[in-house]
C-alpha cells in the first residue's frame, strides 16, 4: 500500500528513493518506442525528479541522427510520451509530458539512461480523505506570509509548550482553506465542494502576490471521494528564497485588515471562474515580472513596462473602451469606412486609409493610464514613471552607470512596481493598504480609496 506521508517527506528532504520492478515507456501509435525495464525514481541536486532506468527490451528504435529524441515533435500530442510503474510494494506509477533522448550506442538493449520527469503520479485511496466531496493538499518550502486567525500549540518531548500564531482558516465559496506556516514547510489543504484545479491556481496566485515569492509545491494531494492522486512534482532549487517586494506586509491592523486581506483569495475564485482571462493574464504578468526581478535590471524594466501595458490591454482597455463608448462617432467613422472602400483608388491606399480611419478614438496604454489618473486609481507620478521606462526600454542608450543613474532607475522602477501592483490588486477589487515603493530599503504603507473600474 502506498505510504503518502513517507513519500510526501522524501520529497520535502530531497530524498526520494523509489524502486521500481517493472517499467514500461511507450508512445500510443503503431510504430512509436516501446521500451520495457526497471529503474529506481530519485530527485537530483537542483529539485528534478528523474528515473535511473534500465532498459532490458525495446522494440526498433528509429535512428535519427547520433541522438534520437523522443517526442521527435514535442508539439505534436500524438507524439506524447507515457511511463507506467510498478514499485516494490505493488504500487503504480504514472507519468507524462516527457521527453528522453537516446544515443548511437543504446539503441540495443540492455542500457542504461536517465529520464526526467516533470511530476509522477499515484492513485491514492486513504480513508481520510473519503469523508469530503472535493479534496485538495500540496506542500512548498517557500513562506506563505498570510495573516494569521488561528494559533496552535506545539510540546517538546521535554513537555515544554509553545503556542504561535501560524495558521490561517479561510471559508471560500464551498471550501474551507487552512494555511498553517510551519518552521520547515507550508501546509495548505482544502476541502467541501470545489473545483480543484481553479482553487489550485488561485492559491498559488494568492500566495505568490502576498509573500513576494514562488511557490513551487512538491507534492499535491487532489480529487474527490475515492478518486484521489497524489502527485510528487519537480521544483528548481535555485528559485528558492528568491523574492520581490509583496505590496502589502503579512500583519497589519485596522482599515479593514485582515479581512480585506481574505478577501483578494475570494475575488480570484470568482474571476477565475466568471472572468478566466483576467486572472489568466494578471497571473502571468505577475510571473513575468517575479522572474524579471530575480534577473538584472535591464530585463527588468523591459518586463515590468511591458506587463502593464499587458494588463491594460487584456483587461483595462476594453473595460475604459466600453464605459467610454461615443456611439455616434462610431458610427459616423462606419460609415466612412464604407464610403473609402467605394472611392476609385489602389487596394493597397485604400486599405491604409481604412485601417488609419479604424484607430480613430482607440485607447492606446498610454491614453489609459491618463483616463486611470482621472479616474484616481493611480498617479500621475506613476505614469510618468511608466512612461520613461517604457521609452528607455524600447529605445536603449549606453549610459554610465553612475550612483544618480542608479537612484534615478530605482525610483522609476519602484513607481512602476507600484503602478502595477495597483493594475493587479484592483482586478480583485482589493480595498485595503498597499505598499507605495520609492524609498531606499523603505516603503509607505498607504491606503487609497477603492476605484471601481471593472465594475
Amino acid at each position: 500500500m502506498i505510504n503518502s506521508e513517507k513519500l510526501i517527506d522524501a520529497m520535502h528532504e530531497g530524498k526520494l528513493d523509489l524502486h521500481c520492478v517493472d517499467v514500461k515507456i511507450r508512445q500510443k501509435f503503431e510504430g512509436g518506442l516501446n521500451l520495457q525495464g526497471y529503474g529506481v525514481l530519485k530527485v537530483n541536486q537542483v529539485g528534478t525528479i528523474y528515473l535511473e532506468f534500465i532498459c532490458k527490451e525495446a522494440d526498433d528504435i528509429p535512428a535519427q541522427s547520433f541522438y534520437s529524441e523522443f517526442p521527435e515533435d514535442p508539439f505534436d500530442s500524438a507524439q506524447k510520451l507515457y511511463l507506467e510503474a510498478v514499485t516494490l510494494d505493488g504500487d503504480s506509477i504514472f507519468a507524462e509530458e516527457f521527453s528522453i533522448k537516446i544515443n548511437v550506442f543504446n539503441r540495443r538493449p540492455p542500457f542504461r539512461i536517465p529520464v526526467f520527469l516533470h511530476e509522477i503520479y499515484l492513485m491514492d485511496s486513504s480513508e481520510y480523505y473519503k469523508n469530503t466531496e472535493n479534496y485538495l493538499y500540496f506542500e512548498l518550502l517557500e513562506k506563505a506570509q498570510i495573516p494569521a486567525n488561528k494559533m496552535n500549540k506545539t510540546t517538546s518531548t521535554y513537555g515544554e509548550e509553545s503556542s504561535s500564531w501560524d495558521e490561517t482558516e479561510l471559508v471560500v465559496e464551498g471550501a474551507k482553506v487552512t494555511i498553517i506556516d510551519k518552521k520547515d514547510r507550508t501546509m495548505v489543504k482544502a476541502s467541501g465542494k470545489f473545483d480543484t484545479e481553479d482553487l489550485y491556481s488561485a492559491l498559488l496566485f494568492y500566495i505568490g502576490l502576498s509573500s513576494g515569492g514562488m511557490p513551487q509545491p512538491y507534492c499535491l494531494i487532489k480529487g474527490s471521494g475515492e478518486s484521489l492522486a497524489l502527485h510528487l512534482k519537480s521544483t528548481h532549487k535555485p528559485l528558492r528564497n528568491k523574492n520581490i517586494p509583496p505590496p502589502f506586509p503579512s500583519a497589519s491592523s485596522g482599515n479593514g485588515w485582515p479581512s480585506c486581506h481574505y478577501e483578494i483569495l475570494r475575488s480570484m475564485l470568482k474571476i477565475k471562474t466568471s472572468k478566466p482571462l483576467y486572472f489568466d493574464a494578471s497571473y502571468s504578468q505577475w510571473m513575468r515580472v517575479w522572474h524579471a526581478f530575480n534577473s538584472v535590471n535591464n530585463i527588468t524594466i523591459l518586463t515590468l513596462g511591458v506587463a502593464v501595458e499587458g494588463l491594460l490591454n487584456d483587461i483595462f482597455i476594453p473595460a475604459l473602451k466600453s464605459d467610454s463608448l461615443d456611439e455616434p462617432f462610431e458610427e459616423s467613422k462606419k460609415q466612412l469606412i464604407a464610403e473609402l472602400g467605394e472611392i476609385e483608388a489602389p487596394d493597397d491606399q485604400k486599405k491604409s486609409l481604412i485601417t488609419h480611419v479604424e484607430r480613430w478614438g482607440n485607447i492606446h496604454a498610454g491614453k489609459a493610464l491618463s483616463l486611470l489618473v482621472g479616474k484616481g486609481l493611480i498617479l500621475e507620478g506613476e505614469k510618468f514613471a511608466w512612461n520613461e521606462l517604457r521609452n528607455s526600454a524600447a529605445h536603449p542608450k549606453f549610459r554610465e552607470n553612475t550612483e544618480a543613474r542608479q537612484e534615478k532607475e530605482h525610483k522609476r522602477i519602484s513607481a512602476c512596481l507600484t503602478l502595477f501592483y495597483r493594475l493587479i490588486l484592483n482586478v480583485y477589487s482589493y480595498d485595503g493598504g498597499m505598499y507605495e515603493f520609492g524609498k531606499v530599503r523603505s516603503a509607505e504603507f498607504v491606503k487609497r480609496d477603492f476605484v471601481n473600474i471593472l465594475g
